[in-house]
């Protein structure tokens, strides 16, 4: 997929960027309703390629129900990885409990990274798409 992308709701915005990364940028609370947005983005693009996810959560929360809605419709074949960019110990929390609740419904777990800025999420990106290149030519 190279064309590049822009997805906004209100404070909240994502962009692809080829050739396989999501960033995503949180602002303020996150509903049932921008679950539904982002899960709509992820499905359409994970239908076409897997992709690392990089979402920048330091400026936001995810509500009960948003946390449950992502659980039910998200799945993990899409990603590649996560990334959380800035989150804080409330937000490490919900995202834990979120990977840990996605494995409880049936989903294979994938890799979660959390870093303090963009470019550490770029950067292990990076390195971790270095270590899959090896499993891709054998596997």
């Amino acid at each position: 997929m190279d064309e590049q992308r822009e997805w906004t709701l209100g404070g909240h915005r994502a962009w692809f960027e080829a050739p396989d990364i999501l960033w995503a940028r949180f602002n303020g609370p996150t509903d049932e309703e921008c679950s539904r947005w982002s899960v709509g983005i992820y499905r359409e693009l994970g239908e076409r390629q897997r992709f690392y996810l990089a979402a920048d959560i330091g400026n936001s929360m995810l509500s009960p129900e948003s946390r449950k809605y992502l659980v039910e419709h998200s799945k993990a074949r899409w990603f590649h990885a996560i990334v959380y960019i800035g989150a804080g110990l409330e937000q490490k929390a919900a995202t834990k409990s979120l990977t840990v609740a996605s494995m409880l419904n049936g989903n294979e777990p994938h890799d979660v990274h959390y870093a303090d800025t963009a470019e550490q999420a770029r950067e292990w990106i990076a390195a971790h798409r270095a270590r899959r290149a090896p499993q891709q030519k054998t596997g």
